[in-house]
Order: C-alpha cells, then structure tokens, then sequence
C-alpha cells in the first residue's frame, strides 16, 4: 500500500517501480514480497508541511509587491497609477487593510499606501513627499493611535506623522515630528511597534557602537537593551505574542547568524548559524521566521519552535527581496499578549521560589555539617588534652604515676574517635 495515503492533497506521480522478492522453493511457497516505491514531488511535500503553518507574506522585490498564500502561492499585487522604481520599507495595517511602502527612487515622494481591500484597482497614495536629505530605512505602523513611523538613517532620526485618511499627502516639512533624534555615529535601521504593549523597537548600526534599544511609542523610557556580541543588526522583528525579538547579524568569513531573546534584552540565544546570506529583511510569524537574502535573492523559512535545523527556500527572485511583512487577516488580539505574558511571570516567580528554597536548604545544610565537624574536633582536643605538656620543646609531659588516669578515659576517647 501507498506509504503517503494517510496524508491527504499530496500528489502522487503515476510512475511506479515494484520490486519482487525471489526467495528459494520453500520461502516462496510462505510469501512473496512485493514492495512499492512511489515517487512524490518533493515541491508538493514541501507545500503541503508548509501551507498548514505559514501566514500570508506581503513582498518587496524590484519595483513589484509580491503576494505570498498557503507557503506556495505566488502573486503579484497590480498597482493603479503607479510606476515603481525600487520598493524597500513595509508595514502593514490589518485593522484598515492597507498597506505603506517606500520607494528609494521615486521622483516624487518616498512614502505610498494601497488599500488591500479592493481586488483589481488598488489606487496609491502618496504620504511623504521625498526629500533629497532625508531616507526611509524602515516604516512601523501604530493602529492605536494611527501613527506612521520611519527612521532616517541620513539624519539619525525616528520621525512619526499621525495619518489624517480624509488628508493623506504631506511634505517633509508638515506635520512630521521627531521620536529620536540619535546621537553621532548613530544610524537607525530597522523599526518595530507593538501595539499591544505600546513600545517602539530599533536597531542602531553604530560604527562603533552598535545597539538593540527600545522606548515607549511617545519617544519617552528609552534604553538600551543590547550591545554586548553585536556586529551588524540589520535587520530585525518583534513577535508580539510571545514577547520576543529576533535580529539577523552579518559575521566575518561570510558567515551570520540570526539571535533572539525576551523583549527585556535578557536569554540571548542563537536561533540560526548559517553561511553565505547577507539577509537584509527578515519578519516573524505565529509558527515561523522568514528572511530574504540579498546574495542569492532568495525568501528562507524556519520553524521557531526548533523542530527543523534547516531553513527552508520558499522562492528565488530575479531581484533582491527588500522587504518582508505578515499580511495578518485580523489584527492582534492583545489579550492572548497579556495572558501569555502574566503565566510567563508566574513561571519566574515559581522557579525564582523554587531557587530560593534549595538555597536555604543548601545553606542549613553545610551550617549542619560544619557544626558537627566543630563539635567533633572539640571532643578530639578535650581528650587529648591530659597528655599535653605546657613545658618547652625537648622535655616530657609530667605524669602521676601514684594516681594513673583511668582506664576509661582511654576508652571514652577511643569512641569519640
């Protein structure tokens, strides 16, 4: 029988080799062994581990946006009106349902919005007039407050304008504020909100100093989380729902390495070691990590739960894969955050006790044994005492040989002993 029957919109070639077994007289007359080889595409393997997991991924590639459904499905998002240049920065909306990218080589602004609600005609909108001194390295988007974000890598800044939907088109000049303004030598790079907890993540490629800091939305409580073993964070993310953050670092030797820890900084831990990728654009999902590569242009994939050590290749582009972002078909149900968030403190709590508790045992427990080695050193010395001399080196001890000591003093240190 089929080894893949169970498993159900997998498709099967119609090629077949069958194997007969030839045993002597005797075996053959019990059984004769027929065993099937069936061949499976290993792209429809592929998609059916894949599509059962994966969110829906918006792509940035060229001058087109990409749709990517069920891990295998590829389409191209047509814009009305709109001749693209290079598409890079994106963020996403999933209570409006619209979309905000940049353009590096526009002429005539560098920050657009779509709506993803209507299917055939999808007008853009030009947000943000482009400005010859000024760059868009990364957007974030804050539903709460309908804030845009961006940093500015020229200027070292985060800058933020509040998006009016009746008054969408702006220059560099109107109502834009400033976050952050960083100091010399600094450069943001990229920028993560999470609504939830209404903080604001970047990174920071110091030339010196590079950095892994946050602050609340409204620019306030700034801190700096990591900055110790950091190369080049170039790209980075935040999942939201298991309050962790994930960024990708370029090594020497061609080699890199993605890392994640707590939102706090704290558990740094290596999520992936690999060779050869220069991954310049990277987004978190419920079950997986994806990453685009600017080497070999390709979109990767790896389970965050550790049960596969391989990354997978979901596609091969003509051009870079400059932005990545989960299309989420409902926003964030902050309330799964909070939960998660609360049995995560319990647990600390509980082993932070749990710890406590094994060090007092710990402690009583040598207090214990150095005071009965004390008390048995005492008890050693006092029965050695009757046969010390207080006189100088080179005499013997003076001993009363009318009245002996008894018997039982010997016998008394013998037990201590």
């Amino acid at each position: 029988t089929s080894h893949y029957a169970h498993c159900p919109g997998i498709k099967k070639s119609s090629r077949s080799i069958v194997y007969h077994w030839t045993f002597n007289q005797q075996s053959r007359r019990i059984v004769e062994g027929i065993i099937q080889f069936e061949f499976v595409s290993s792209r429809h393997i592929r998609s059916k581990l894949i599509s059962g997991a994966t969110l829906d991924l918006i792509i940035a590639v060229g001058d087109e946006l990409e749709f990517l459904t069920d891990g295998s499905t590829y389409r191209t998002l047509t814009l009305d009106s709109y001749n693209a240049s290079k598409l890079s920065a994106l963020a996403y909306d999933a209570t409006t349902r619209r979309l905000f990218f940049s353009d590096l080589r526009h002429r005539h602004g560098h920050i657009f919005s779509v709506s993803l609600d209507e299917e055939f005609r999808r007008p853009v909108e030009d947000i943000v007039e482009r400005n010859n001194n000024e760059t868009v390295e990364s957007l974030a988007y804050d539903p709460v407050t309908k804030t845009l974000l961006w940093t500015d890598g020229l200027n070292r800044s985060i800058r933020r304008y509040q998006i009016d939907y009746e008054h969408v088109h702006i220059d560099e000049k109107e109502g834009i504020e400033i976050v952050h303004f960083l100091e010399n030598d600094a450069k943001p790079q990229t920028l993560v909100s999470d609504p939830c907890t209404r903080m604001l993540y970047w990174t920071n490629i110091h030339n010196y100093r590079p950095s892994i800091e946050r602050s609340l939305i409204n620019g306030s409580q700034r801190e700096i989380l990591i900055y110790s073993d950091l190369l080049l964070p170039n790209a980075f993310d935040v999942d939201v729902v298991e309050q962790m953050i994930y960024w990708a670092e370029d090594l020497k030797d061609g080699h890199f390495r993605i890392q994640r820890s707590s939102v706090d900084g704290t558990g740094t831990q290596v999520f992936y070691h690999g060779i050869g990728n220069f991954i310049v654009s990277l987004t978190v999902g419920d079950h997986y990590v994806y990453w685009s590569d600017y080497s070999h242009k390709k979109l990767w994939s790896l389970r965050k739960d550790g049960s596969s050590k391989r990354p997978i290749i979901l596609r091969t582009f003509r051009n870079p894969a400059m932005g990545v972002a989960v299309f989420r078909h409902q926003p964030l149900n902050c309330s799964l955050i909070t939960s998660n968030v609360h049995h995560q403190e319990l647990t600390m709590e509980s082993t932070e006790s749990l710890i406590v508790t094994l060090m007092i045992l710990t402690s009583l427990t040598i207090v214990a044994a150095v005071a009965i080695l004390i008390f048995r050193y005492g008890r050693l010395i006092g029965c050695a005492q009757p046969f010390l001399s207080n006189k100088t080196e080179g005499t013997f001890a003076f001993q009363n040989f009318q009245n002996p000591v008894p018997n039982n003093t010997y016998k008394m240190c013998e037990r201590v002993i």
